[in-house]
């Protein structure tokens, strides 16, 4: 079931940003037609919460995928399955996509990015994103609800579990400059964190709520809690 689940993902989701050939999964939308049909739009979209799959490809390319009982850190090529080296290989751009949408005035990101194709009609518009967009944030304007970041840890862990399978500093840098943004944008002085409503604005505003799960899942990826 895995390795079905994860070759329909691969076929079907997986997808490339317009310039920087980032990886991504995209969005699979059901729609009815006037016949009461359901039809399926594939949308290039992807939310912070997918941001788990990378590790959890990687992971499953080490389990399902290994050709040995035991593979190296990292693996090797001859350790791994056809279907492990791909799933490896997509867990990796994945979070190296997620760790690229940190790349905002508050080294955070957003709850929901988009990612740009050819005929989304974006090439003349004012502020012309490059490969990936907050849809709707605009200067000036109130945030939408995609621009917010909620405590998530979905990119915290996925950098867990990659830096243990490789022994990568390079996840570990990830890691530290995301719980320092974190420390700096989003936790209150008379205690706590708090969701940032827009990922580009510095000093940000704060909603009055903490998500749990940054306590049982973020602080706990690295060792806090």
């Amino acid at each position: 079931m895995y390795d079905d689940a994860m070759t329909g993902v691969d076929t079907y989701l997986i997808k490339k940003s317009t310039k920087a050939r980032m990886t991504y999964t995209a969005e699979l939308i059901p729609e009815q037609n006037r016949e009461g049909e359901i039809a399926w739009r594939l949308t290039p979209k992807q939310d912070h919460l997918v941001c788990f799959l990378g590790g959890s490809l990687m992971l499953g390319a080490t389990r399902t995928g290994a050709l040995v009982q035991t593979v190296s850190v990292p693996p090797s090529d001859k350790e791994l399955s056809e279907a492990g080296k791909r799933d490896w290989k997509n867990g990796a751009e994945l979070i190296k996509t997620c760790m690229a949408t940190h790349d905002t005035a508050t080294g955070l990101s957003p709850e929901i990015v988009h990612f740009r194709i050819p005929s989304d009609g974006m090439d003349d518009t004012v502020y012309m994103p490059t490969d990936w967009y907050i849809k709707g944030a605009r200067p000036g304007e109130a945030p939408p609800y995609d621009a917010r970041y909620m405590l998530r840890p979905e990119t915290v862990e996925s950098l867990f579990i990659a830096y243990r399978l490789t022994g990568d500093q390079l996840y570990r840098d990830h890691g530290w400059k995301v719980f320092q943004a974190i420390e700096k944008h989003c936790r209150i002085a008379s205690g706590g964190y708090a969701t940032i409503v827009n990922v580009d604005e510095v000093p940000p505003k704060h909603e009055d709520k903490m998500e749990t799960f940054l306590m049982v899942r973020v602080l706990f990826s690295y060792g806090v809690t």
